[in-house]
């Protein structure tokens, strides 16, 4: 082990401790050209005994790699929409620790790539994390046409893309069939954010499929209540339809949902009650507790890095993940009153 204030090894110290030179060093380090199975263990039981680090600036030349990877983050998302992208940067980060990679943010909009489309000409990333794919696809269209791999946290609409993604159809399909049970189903509403994200999509297809043989009301579904224009208007026109119960597309609109209804003076549950699709600390601290989808989005984001390491590592992309799973918390929020006490 090297002391605070020691030098730290080199190659060519790994190559005087051994008496070998020091390009049998580094043919042993990066696993190129001929070398004796023997060296190569000696090479490394000694960089172990030593603590040798390899400089990175200089192996990133030698191996045209940057030894970053680009996480792409839509930058139009409210500051409520943080606690995942946080969560799911965590889980990623620490995957590429594991690699020797550090992750770049890159910030991107609905009609603005522009961030991304520098990041890919000045190859400042080997591969890149699309932690939300929007409905066109043009992110990973773009990244496709730049030879850059990539894995998607989510679904695609690209056939060809890998893809690593929790299943929120089923999740929503379990909650409003839980919700169902108690909820007449033209008293149930949703609240949902933009369809042009296919999170949204799936989060709706899952809505959508608890009903069966009846049928959702039209009149109590509002879509695309992302800007404070839109939810405004969509809450003022769901409120009226007087539904018993609102579930949220996710914890965004959620927590707006509820400063809505307590500003109303509605209480929960017993003038209405209250779910999300998606479960983040906002909701975890709120009174009374809101029932919600967790979904594990640090492992996510871990087992998306991952997948895109092995891509790095010259092996074939293979099957998607199975689908990750979910857990259905069920709060005092769906809870009729005299199941509080």
């Amino acid at each position: 082990m090297t002391k605070p204030n020691q030098k730290k090894p080199q190659l060519e110290d790994i190559a005087a401790a051994l008496g070998i030179s020091k390009s049998t060093v580094s043919r042993a380090i990066s696993g190129k050209g001929r070398i004796r199975a023997e060296t190569r263990e000696k090479v490394f039981a000694c960089i172990k005994e030593m603590n040798y680090r390899p400089n990175m600036i200089a192996k990133s030349l030698s191996e045209q790699r940057t030894y970053n990877i680009g996480v792409v983050i839509p930058m139009d998302q409210s500051e409520f929409d943080a606690p995942f992208f946080q969560t799911c940067l965590t889980g990623i980060a620490k995957e590429c620790a594991l690699h020797d990679y550090d992750a770049v943010v890159i910030g991107t909009e609905r009609d603005n790539h522009t961030q991304l489309q520098r990041v890919i000409e000045n190859r400042k990333v080997d591969g890149v994390l699309v932690t939300r794919p929007a409905s066109d696809g043009s992110i990973e269209e773009l990244l496709s046409e730049n030879g850059m791999p990539y894995v998607v946290l989510g679904r695609s609409v690209h056939s060809d893309s890998v893809i690593v993604d929790s299943d929120h159809v089923k999740g929503c399909t379990e909650l409003t069939s839980y919700l169902l049970m108690s909820t007449p189903p033209d008293k149930l509403g949703l609240l949902i954010g933009n369809m042009e994200y296919t999170v949204n999509r799936s989060r709706y297809t899952g809505f959508m499929s608890a009903f069966g043989s009846s049928h959702a009301e039209e009149r109590l579904i509002f879509t695309g209540a992302d800007s404070e224009l839109k939810f405004t208007k969509a809450v003022s026109m769901l409120l009226r339809e007087k539904p018993s119960c609102i579930v949220c597309g996710d914890d965004m609109l959620c927590m707006k949902l509820l400063a809505t209804l307590n500003a109303r003076g509605m209480r929960i549950p017993e003038d209405i009650r209250v779910a999300s699709f998606y479960d983040s600390v906002y909701l975890d601290s709120y009174s009374p507790p809101i029932t919600s989808l967790i979904f594990d989005a640090a492992k996510l984001g871990s087992a998306a890095a991952a997948k895109l390491m092995n891509l790095l590592s010259g092996a074939p992309a293979g099957e998607h993940l199975p689908l990750m799973s979910f857990e259905m918390l069920i709060r005092r929020s769906t809870m009729n009153p005299g199941q509080n006490k």
